[in-house]
C-alpha cells in the first residue's frame, strides 16, 4: 500500500515538474506558442551546430555569427554552409522533442538534454541527458521513439499546440 501511495507520489511530482519545465521553456511569439528546450536567450541545443550531428556525425559547437531562428529557438553553426543547409529543410535537422532528451519523453518526461549524447536515427535527430538514457535509448530506438511520439503529442495537446 505504501509503494503504491509512493508510486503516485512520485508520479505526481514527476508530472509538477514537467508541467513548470515546460511553461518555462514555452516562448510565445504572437499567437503561437512551442514547447523548445531553449537557453535564456533563446539558443537551442546548448549552441551546437544541429547539421554538424549528420555531416561530421558528431556535436560541434556553433559560431553566434551564423545563425537561424526555426520553431521557438535559434539555432548556431559551425558555417555559412551548415546555416543554408539548415534553412532549406530545418525540419529536417532540428531536434526532436524540442531538443528535451528522447528517453525521458519516452518515460513521459520533459528533461533537458546534453548535445554530446545523441542518436540519429532514421534521418532524425534525439538527444538523450547522459550516458545511461543514451545507452537506453539507444538499445530499441523504435520501440523508444513510439513511446517519445505518444508523450510528445500528449503533452501539444495539452498545451494547446
Amino acid at each position: 500500500m505504501i509503494q503504491r501511495w509512493y508510486r503516485l507520489l512520485s508520479f505526481a511530482v514527476g508530472l509538477l515538474v514537467a508541467l513548470g519545465l515546460t511553461l518555462a521553456a514555452t516562448p510565445v511569439s504572437g499567437q503561437t506558442k512551442t514547447l523548445v528546450n531553449a537557453d535564456a536567450n533563446g539558443v537551442g541545443l546548448h549552441g551546437y551546430d544541429p547539421v554538424a550531428y549528420f555531416t561530421d556525425k558528431k556535436a560541434v559547437k556553433g559560431d553566434p555569427q551564423y545563425y537561424s531562428n526555426y520553431d521557438g529557438a535559434a539555432y548556431y553553426f559551425q558555417s555559412a554552409d551548415d546555416k543554408a543547409v539548415f534553412d532549406k529543410e530545418p525540419e529536417r535537422y532540428a531536434p526532436q522533442y524540442g531538443g528535451y532528451c528522447a528517453m525521458a519523453m519516452a518515460m513521459g518526461k520533459l528533461e533537458d538534454a546534453d548535445p554530446n549524447y545523441f542518436l540519429v536515427y532514421e534521418g532524425k535527430l534525439f538527444l538523450q541527458r547522459n550516458e545511461k538514457a543514451h545507452m537506453m535509448f539507444s538499445k530499441d530506438p523504435e520501440g523508444n521513439r513510439k513511446k517519445a511520439d505518444e508523450n510528445w503529442s500528449k503533452l501539444h495537446s495539452q498545451q494547446g499546440n
